[in-house]
């Protein structure tokens, strides 16, 4: 194992449960307020819908922190894009705890509350796009437009 690779599995073991535990609020509706709660299996169907591959046994893991394989960002953003509870501040704690910063201020986290409520009336494939683009835009990268610039 690469010295990068053993840092990182530190790093993991070190916040995975405290991880799980705030994904395990965020699902129950637990979290800043409140919302609907859903199943592990429903959460594993939505993100399956929303293209990333979750299996129900996989968010079981990841809420009791048996897991080892580090929750990636993208993961965490479908995730919290399938929550209900979500609220923008969980979602900068949750990112947090995995070692992602977000530099956004107050009217930032409401802006992004306002996305959050907006999104989740979206039709299933219009929930798609918008969360591809909203995964890019938090990651900083430019999405792929498919074109070659030669």
């Amino acid at each position: 194992m690469t010295d990068r690779d053993e840092v990182q599995v530190a790093r993991w073991s070190a916040i995975k449960s405290r991880v799980g535990a705030s994904l395990r609020e965020l699902r129950q509706g637990e979290c800043h307020g409140a919302g609907a709660a859903r199943s592990q299996a429903r959460l594993a169907g939505e993100l399956e819908e929303l293209g990333y591959h979750v299996t129900q046994s996989m968010v079981s893991r990841y809420e009791q922190g048996l897991l080892d394989a580090p929750l990636t960002l993208e993961r965490i953003v479908g995730w919290a894009l399938c929550c209900e509870a979500l609220s923008s501040q969980a979602f900068k704690e949750v990112l947090a705890l995995a070692g992602y910063y977000l530099p956004w201020n107050g009217a930032d986290l409401t802006a992004f509350d306002d996305l959050l409520r907006s999104y989740r009336r979206l039709s299933l494939a219009d929930q798609v796009v918008v969360r591809g683009r909203l995964l890019w835009h938090i990651l900083g990268i430019a999405p792929w437009s498919g074109k070659s610039d030669g």
